[in-house]
């Protein structure tokens, strides 16, 4: 018998979803077990099989733990199985997408039907923006638009609408794309096609199956966070509520005849953050900000600075009586604070 990986595998996956256990049969006392992830060998041990089996489990986690190391949210991913005399065995040709997420479908069905982030709509400031990610196999056609809800400000009440057909092709490789949205664009888009000055009311965004809904205000955010969201996707969140921030000061007394001083002097500075009324899809989209691997605001025109969320409360319900407010704690990870 020769050595053969006999699981199966797809042309593609999730990262949530690939198999739990891989399964190598051999007739050799034993085997090199490799991992590749984009070329870069990430795991390799011996193996000794029982049986003529040998089961090599953890395949997720060793593949998420180097995408995040390596920065990536697609990668190609093979295994390999050398004997220790014969020939390899191999698992080539499959694309791995992070998601810490699982799904019933298929990776091919989940892909074709949703962006890469757990919500279906946004509310955005006019001077802000979303990204938007999908999956697009190469030359891949699909029918893509944007239905734009606009006003004129000769009749700011009435609604009228705009459909901007796409390119039907999104890239001519296999890869990720993703699309930066905003207020002005859509403006743009109107605006030349009616020669006038539009008012942006909101958009439905279409990449084949895919749809994703944009709301504009002119209210300004309280608080701005970016995160990586649970497909490796930085994504922005502009949060309404309120942010309370507590200064707490530790510090020892020293007395030097009538004069008393302060030493080892510690000053802790956290944001206690109340979200506004959140619907079910909000809450666990915020959600994910909490226990998100990496948080990160702006505190400059292009400076970001990582943020440490702590005392978390976050009680989602899909009831219709109530909506849900949710609560946390930030700090600066360097403990200074910026002004």
């Amino acid at each position: 018998m020769a050595t053969n990986i006999t699981t199966g595998f797809n042309s593609i996956y999730l990262t949530a979803q690939l198999p739990e256990t891989v399964f190598i049969g051999t007739d050799q006392p034993n085997v090199t077990i490799r991992v590749e992830v984009d070329g870069d060998e990430v795991f390799k041990s011996v193996y000794y099989p029982y049986n003529s089996v040998i089961a090599f489990r953890d395949l997720r986690s060793i593949v998420e733990a180097a995408m995040l190391d390596q920065g990536l949210d697609i990668a190609n991913l093979e295994i390999w199985a050398d004997p220790s005399s014969g020939n390899s065995s191999a698992v080539q040709d499959v694309k791995v997408i992070y998601s810490d997420l699982k799904f019933g479908d298929d990776t091919e069905t989940v892909l074709k039907s949703m962006f890469l982030t757990t919500r279906k709509s946004a509310l955005i400031p006019k001077d802000g923006h979303v990204v938007l990610c999908n999956y697009a196999k190469a030359y891949e056609e699909s029918y893509n638009y944007a239905t734009i809800f606009y006003s004129v400000s000769y009749a700011p009440d009435t609604v009228l609408q705009y459909n901007n057909i796409m390119s039907r092709v999104q890239s001519t490789s296999a890869k990720i794309v993703s699309v930066k949205l905003d207020y002005e664009y859509f403006k743009s888009i109107v605006d030349t096609a009616i020669s006038g000055n539009s008012i942006i009311r909101g958009v439905e965004y279409h990449i084949g199956g895919r749809q994703f809904n944009i709301f504009f205000t002119n209210k300004k955010p309280t608080e701005t966070f970016m995160f990586l969201n649970s497909f490796g996707e930085q994504e922005t969140l502009y949060l309404y509520g309120s942010t309370t921030t507590k200064t707490e000061i530790d510090r020892s007394e020293a007395i030097s005849g009538r004069t008393t001083q302060f030493y080892d002097e510690t000053v802790k500075v956290k944001h206690e953050v109340e979200t506004a009324p959140l619907t079910f899809e909000e809450a666990k989209w915020v959600s994910q900000m909490l226990t998100s691997k990496s948080v990160f605001k702006y505190v400059g025109e292009h400076q970001v600075e990582t943020l440490l969320i702590s005392d978390i409360t976050s009680e989602v319900t899909d009831s219709s009586k109530e909506l849900t407010r949710i609560k946390f704690s930030w700090k600066y990870a360097k403990g200074s604070e910026w002004a």
